[in-house]
Formats: structure tokens, C-alpha cells, sequence
């Protein structure tokens, strides 16, 4: 219905506005690795509850507070609970100094909801973890390889001859050598356009943030994207009739 798509709009915005804030570090003191551990943790769960079978079971619908993964990984980034509550769960007490996250057991899990929220925690963690994953270089600018040779009386000697260079510095390249310096080429073109893209990802969440906070007429509402406008197409009958 119309209401529920709404609704579902009005979820999704805030849940992204915590993203945001976890992304941006506007609630607490994490580090960068922190911020990744979280995300993780927070893809584990929403791909879960993304299952059909899954988001059935009570196992997967609630978080013990004092659980050693969720204390480690999630409390140290306050906006991660707060990203939970706007995806569906509650804060319970359950009277024995246990808390949880919980989704009522009265509420369905939305599939769709969760499934969308998984791919903006993958875009998330691209963000926050791009710079810390390490670059693996395939220079091979000098290697030893190993020589035999035959003595007139038949005695094996190896020696070790140093290759300066992956590819002969003389000569036609062969194409299978070609394919090699091209494929590097355009994995160092895809690297240095990953690394804009977030640049260009973070400079963004930075300006929204900025807004949020000093515009007082901003608040949240549906998405542009999730709004259907516009006039119908009307065909020569319609408007002149038969």
C-alpha cells in the first residue's frame, strides 16, 4: 500500500542517516578499524535476516548487548545501534541484566528492506575500509632463477643467475607479455578510479552532514528516487475521442 511504501521510504532514510554517521564519526571516538569490524558484523546480521528461513528463527532477530562479538565490534560505534533500531529493533530489558536488540516477534522482517540495506553496508564498508586493505604489487624487477651444467665428466653444477628485469628489455614482446602489461594497466586504472570514487563518496556524506546540521529546514522525507510524478500518457483517442 501507499502507506507502507511510505513508511518503509522514512525507514530507509534514517537508517541511512545513521550509516552516515558511522561512516563519518559524529557519535564516539572509533577508529578506522573499529568502524570496519562493526560493518562487518552489521552485514553479517542484515544478510540473515535478508533470509527467508532465517529471519523467521528468534536466534537471528535479536542481539545480546553483552555478547564479546557485539560488545567488541558494535557498542564501540554508538550509530550502529542506533542503525538497528531503524531497521526494526527494539531495545529490550529482559529482567536478568541482559539486554538485547530485538525484533518483535509480532513484526515481520521485510526481505526488500533488508536486502537493500545489505548492498548500503557493502557500499559502506567500501568507504571506510578502501584505504586499509593492502596493495599487493606484482613487481618482479629482479628474481633468481637456477642454472645446471654439465662438467665434461658428468658432475651437475647449479648456479643462480639474477634476472633484472620481468620483461626482456630487448626485443619484440611476446603476446602473451603484452596481455600481462595490459591487464596491470588496467588494474592500476581501476585502483586509482575506486580511489576517486570514494573520495568523491566521502566529500559527499561530509557535505549532507554539513547541512543536516546547520540547515534547520532540513529533515527527512522521502527520497526523490521513490517518488512517482509526472502526467500519464494519453493517446489521439483520448483527447479527441472516436
Amino acid at each position: 500500500s501507499r502507506r507502507n511504501r511510505t513508511q518503509y521510504t522514512i525507514v530507509t532514510t534514517m537508517a541511512g542517516v545513521h550509516l552516515q554517521d558511522l561512516i563519518l564519526e559524529t557519535k564516539g571516538p572509533s577508529t578506522q578499524e573499529q568502524k570496519v569490524d562493526c560493518l562487518k558484523l552489521l552485514s553479517v546480521v542484515i544478510k540473515n535476516l535478508g533470509d527467508k528461513v532465517k529471519s523467521l528463527d528468534p536466534k537471528y532477530r535479536q542481539l545480546r548487548l553483552s555478547n564479546e562479538k557485539v560488545a567488541k565490534k558494535i557498542i564501540p560505534c554508538p550509530s550502529a545501534i542506533d542503525y538497528l533500531k531503524a531497521i526494526g529493533f527494539q531495545e529490550v530489558d529482559d529482567g536478568e541484566a541482559s539486554k538485547y536488540l530485538r525484533i518483535p516477534e509480532d513484526k515481520s522482517v521485510d526481505l526488500a528492506l533488508m536486502r537493500s540495506s545489505l548492498l548500503e553496508l557493502n557500499n559502506a564498508l567500501d568507504i571506510v575500509g578502501g584505504g586499509q586493505q593492502k596493495k599487493q604489487t606484482a613487481s618482479a624487477s629482479s628474481s633468481n632463477t637456477i642454472e645446471e651444467k654439465k662438467t665434461p665428466e658428468g658432475i651437475i653444477i647449479q648456479s643462480s643467475k639474477k634476472v633484472s628485469s620481468k620483461y626482456p628489455s630487448t626485443g619484440k614482446l611476446s603476446e602473451k607479455q603484452k596481455a600481462r602489461l595490459l591487464l596491470e594497466k588496467k588494474r592500476k586504472q581501476e585502483a586509482e578510479e575506486a580511489k576517486t570514487a570514494r573520495a568523491k563518496n566521502i566529500a559527499m556524506l561530509k557535505q549532507d552532514k554539513f547541512v543536516r546540521e546547520n540547515d534547520e529546514n532540513w529533515k527527512s522525507g522521502v527520497s526523490s528516487a521513490c517518488v512517482k510524478s509526472g502526467d500519464g500518457i494519453s493517446t489521439f483517442r483520448d483527447k479527441y475521442g472516436e
